[in-house]
């Protein structure tokens, strides 16, 4: 069995060898080793999909740099990364994602912390990040979890970030994201353990997080964070969408509504002074929420897509909007 593997591995390299570095055509291949030019087709999705072949693409999109710029000069970011917005959702979701990991991995330290949010975009982030050995670094999820496990759910998320980066420790807020009334959050936060994950997480070096939408699309609905009655009483009450947890309105203030005082985690003011914050996020549904964000001057780093980035530029703040 091994051997047939190691012979099957040693086709795809030659195959990708031919293919990538001569040039040659799949027809060609297909001639020279004997195979359907449909086999050849496969084994070369393969080698991508397996790690076999990795492309990387040197030359940056002119559009894409020009809207980086105009980001950080409107909204005071230290780094924006716009990246060409991707025909499937899935490939968005990939593809913001691994900029933000990829920025996060260049960066983060041993002895650091890294604090983290949850969501589609960071689900898909964890396989941008290089592996690396035992260390130092100490990941804490910000957000309480989801009833069930999910690639998406905190804990998941956390646990996966902690694996890839070698983390000595991995710290959870074991509660429910919301809780169903701002007394039993209390009874819940005043438990000792709740006192020292909030202080872990309020002294994190970075953040990485998601933001979430109230659109019809939303995450927070689909997968149980939210009920649909609850849902509707966000947009009432004027909430474009959340940023660690906490729902806001367009203008980037939190809304006067009870699910703000349910929130097991620590308070916006808190994470909000963390050092660095990156949000990873993109969607034309995401442009409201991102959008107060911004606003709102909760950011350090913002990864996203073209579409989404121009759509952000294309209603810049107002004297009004920033009062």
């Amino acid at each position: 069995m091994g051997g047939d593997t190691d012979r099957l591995e040693e086709l795809q390299a030659r195959i990708a060898w031919a293919y990538y570095k001569e040039g040659q055509t799949q027809a060609g291949i297909a001639e020279r080793y004997g195979l359907t030019r449909a086999r050849v087709n496969r084994l070369l999705q393969e080698a991508r999909e397996t790690g076999l072949v990795q492309i990387t693409v040197n030359s940056r999109l002119a559009s894409c740099v020009e809207l980086e710029w105009r980001l950080q000069e409107t909204f005071g970011l230290a780094r924006a990364m716009v990246v060409p917005t991707p025909a499937r959702e899935r490939q968005l979701y990939e593809a913001v994602g691994e900029a933000a990991a990829a920025w996060v991995g260049e960066r983060l330290r041993d002895g650091q912390s890294l604090g983290l949010g949850w969501g589609k975009t960071l689900g898909a982030s964890v396989g941008a990040l290089p592996r690396r050995p035992q260390g130092d670094i100490s990941v804490v999820s910000l957000f309480g979890g989801l009833p069930h496990s999910h690639t998406t759910n905190p804990y998941d998320i956390a646990s996966r970030y902690a694996r890839r980066l070698g983390a000595a420790r991995c710290y959870y807020i074991a509660a429910p994201m919301y809780t169903d009334s701002p007394a039993t959050r209390a009874t819940l936060v005043g438990q000792p353990m709740f006192t020292r994950v909030y202080e872990r997480a309020a002294e994190v070096d970075m953040a990485l997080v998601g933001v979430g939408d109230l659109t019809a699309r939303s995450t927070n609905v689909a997968l149980g964070a939210l009920s649909h009655e609850q849902w509707h009483s966000l947009l009432e009450a004027g909430a474009v969408g959340e940023l660690f947890g906490h729902f806001l309105d367009a203008a980037g203030n939190p809304v006067d509504h009870p699910l703000n005082r349910c929130f097991t985690g620590p308070s916006l003011e808190r994470l909000r002074a963390i050092p660095i914050i990156i949000a990873a996020s993109g969607g034309m549904q995401k442009t409201a929420i991102l959008r107060a964000v911004l606003l709102g001057r909760y950011l350090t780093v913002l990864a996203t897509d073209e579409q989404t980035a121009a759509a952000l530029l294309d209603h810049r703040p107002t004297e009004e909007s920033t009062a």
